[in-house]
């Protein structure tokens, strides 16, 4: 597993790709009521598991939500979320004084896949993967608020550091869930890792509602090279959406070229076009910041979230793709 992450280092040097000829790009858009919404990650960098989780209801048919946050905490108890970790902390991210005070966030799409179909997935509504309620003891009583994911988790780590003093008395706040009240999450504090504490909130929040899948699939994993498109052309004319693996930078700035480690993005292709114009086939990628178009090269075409992109500026860009056959 650890081979992804090398290869993902390496640099992607060759540009030239076999173009989708107009035969092969058919209109295909897979958008529907199981997808929904664009979801929106917000600040925590949670894409790879945000697109697995849309993966995985689209694949299996499930109309109810899968939590994102569930797939990438479980992701982060692997063997390969363990070393990822420790790498981010020591090494690509050291410099960042906030990388130790939080819940690990990058991840492989692959491995989100693979985890979640061994464990079972918890719905969204049980375990949001946006925002977080937050309870708090004031003078004037209790006031509840829901908190941005990444402001919950200073939240957190300010109060594990201050772990060994704090009682239900003196509880300035909580983060609320199913199966977690204050005493559970006080109790929830008492881990001798900050990772441990969301390993174990995990697993008491979907205690009672984590499903199997009815049955497994494979997952596969295609490094970039000048024919990758055929395997987008593939599975969208089968009807089954694909994992992008790419450079984030390319979605503000339509000039990007090239990949750097650090702006590692996953979204999914859900759609074809031909552009007559540019006689080119350009791809529909569900991305998931959100339905606000102003976060794009406004050059691109937005619809809600969703962005067209043409085969020339993604293939520069990606280095991989991952899909369920």
């Amino acid at each position: 597993m650890k081979l992804w992450f090398l290869l993902f280092c390496l640099p992607t040097l060759a540009f030239s790709y076999v173009p989708t000829q107009e035969k092969d790009c058919q209109a295909v858009d897979l958008r529907n009521e199981i997808l929904g919404q664009v979801r929106n990650q917000g600040p925590i960098a949670w894409c790879y598991a945000f697109s697995a989780a849309d993966m995985l209801n689209e694949h299996y048919q499930i109309s109810e939500k899968i939590s994102a946050a569930d797939l990438a905490i479980g992701y982060n108890k692997s063997n390969i979320g363990l070393f990822m970790r420790w790498l981010d902390a020591n090494l690509i991210s050291r410099k960042d004084p906030d990388i130790k005070n939080e819940a690990h966030q990058t991840g492989f799409n692959k491995k989100a896949l693979l985890e979640a179909m061994e464990n079972g997935w918890c719905p969204e509504s049980v375990f949001p993967s946006e925002k977080w309620v937050k309870v708090s003891l004031t003078q004037s009583g209790i006031k509840q608020q829901e908190v941005d994911l990444k402001e919950a988790m200073k939240d957190i780590s300010l109060l594990y550091n201050k772990r060994k003093s704090l009682t239900l008395g003196n509880l300035p706040y909580y983060y609320q869930f199913k199966n977690v009240d204050a005493q559970i999450f006080l109790k929830l504090l008492d881990s001798k890792f900050l990772a441990g504490f969301y390993f174990k909130l995990r697993d008491q929040v979907c205690s009672q509602d984590r499903i199997a899948f009815d049955r497994p699939s494979k997952v596969k994993m295609i490094f970039k090279s000048p024919k990758i498109f055929t395997h987008v052309s593939r599975q969208l004319t089968l009807g089954k959406v694909v994992g992008l693996d790419y450079d984030s930078r390319i979605l503000k700035d339509s000039s990007t070229r090239g990949f750097k480690i650090n702006q590692l993005h996953t979204s999914i292709i859900l759609g074809r076009r031909w552009n007559p114009e540019a006689k080119s086939c350009e791809y529909l990628i569900r991305n998931s910041w959100g339905e606000d178009c102003g976060k794009y090269d406004p050059r691109y075409e937005c619809q809600e979230g969703h962005i067209w992109l043409a085969e020339s500026r993604v293939y520069p860009t990606m280095t991989s793709l991952v899909y369920m056959p």
